[in-house]
């Protein structure tokens, strides 16, 4: 890690004197209580990204000509009680952040200027930003407990979570509306077969108290699957629709998914014949402002994932928060998530999870 953050600095000074430059991160650490039916509950455990994703990473751009401008960012998630990098992207009920030693989460440079925005390289898709919710998508939601709890979840191109040596275009904001077009290699290639490629699309709209955001991709289905039970080659097409509306005194939130993941070879799960996999999702939520600085947000959200020649399987799952933003970089957090999975021969699996802690923005 220290020859990591090394390179991290580096990149800043280098860039100091003719760019605008900036480090920048999360630290988030506390306590959390786990249990899932079956296993032995470990009790409380101290560690870091309960409810946001440790992180650290820079980024910056320089005036090129004619307003545009260049631009790069690089960003790793940091496991900030271990002290070593890490490769969890999203938080994900009772599991850590794992040791890594790359900038898993961005790595780009771009263009801005009038024309709107071009990137390439590692970054979230169209598909990944689109996930609207109540309770931030983060450590406590019930959108990403049960919407990843069937054959296709937020994983980007290339498994991780983010895409891989992608390019992607994102139009100016035109009356509370833009685009976002995304293409890459999944980099699946081999000597007798050509790789597959990414496609990704998003439409997004926010304007006063509405915002809704519809997106669609086209992904490798073993990249979120066994890749042994699946046939190369073979993809997942989903799409997610997420809007929110600001009430005042509230802010509602709803959500829509499904995905046909193709490729599925027979006895991908017990007893399942050969063919496609499909998922369909819904959620909703409700953030509510407490006080001035303190926030509560209550979510849903469910999942049935179909196979053929077997019973579906279910996710359901419920999250809660509260947020007392301290300061402008500090927040103090308490939060609950409960998801229940029905496996396809009616067993019911429970897996809850209590945390509460600290998150600091530098």
């Amino acid at each position: 890690m220290k020859k990591t953050l090394i390179a991290i600095a580096a990149i800043a000074a280098m860039g100091a004197a003719s760019a605008e430059v900036t480090l920048y991160g999360k630290a988030d650490v506390g306590v959390s209580s786990s249990n899932t039916d079956g296993t032995t509950s470990q009790g409380a455990q101290f560690g870091s990204g309960n409810y946001e994703t440790s992180r650290i990473g820079v980024k910056g751009s320089s005036e090129i000509a004619g307003g545009i401008k260049g631009m790069f960012q690089f960003e790793a998630t940091l496991d900030a009680t271990g002290g070593s990098l890490g490769s969890k992207l999203k938080n994900t009920v009772g599991v850590k952040d794992a040791a890594a030693t790359t900038f898993n989460r961005e790595a780009n440079f771009g263009l801005t200027g009038g024309f709107g925005t071009v990137q390439l390289g590692k970054m979230w898709t169209p598909y990944d930003s689109a996930f609207n919710d109540a309770l931030e998508y983060n450590g406590f939601s019930a959108m990403g407990s049960a919407f990843c709890g069937g054959t296709h979840c937020d994983n980007g191109m290339d498994g991780s979570g983010a895409s891989k040596n992608g390019i992607q275009y994102t139009t100016p904001m035109m009356s509370g509306f833009n685009a976002v077009v995304m293409y890459g290699s999944n980099g699946d290639a081999s000597s007798s077969a050509s790789a597959t490629n990414y496609t990704g699309f998003g439409v997004n709209y926010a304007n006063g108290p509405l915002t809704v955001n519809l997106a669609t991709e086209k992904v490798l289905t073993s990249l979120n699957n066994t890749a042994t039970n699946v046939t190369a080659g073979s993809n997942t097409n989903a799409w997610i629709l997420a809007a929110s509306y600001n009430l005042g005194v509230a802010t509602v939130f709803a959500a829509a998914e499904a995905a046909t993941a193709d490729g599925f070879t027979a006895g991908f799960v017990s007893g399942s014949a050969a063919g496609s996999g499909k998922d369909t999702g819904s959620s909703v939520g409700v953030s509510v402002p407490v006080s001035k600085a303190m926030t509560a947000a209550l979510g849903y959200a469910t999942e049935t994932s179909s196979l053929p020649s077997v019973a579906d399987s279910k996710v359901s799952s419920v999250g809660l928060q509260v947020v007392y933003a301290w300061n402008a970089a500090t927040a103090i957090y308490a939060g609950y998530n409960k998801t229940d999975s029905t496996a396809r021969d009616t067993t019911v699996t429970s897996a809850s999870k209590f945390a509460t802690g600290v998150r600091y923005n530098f």
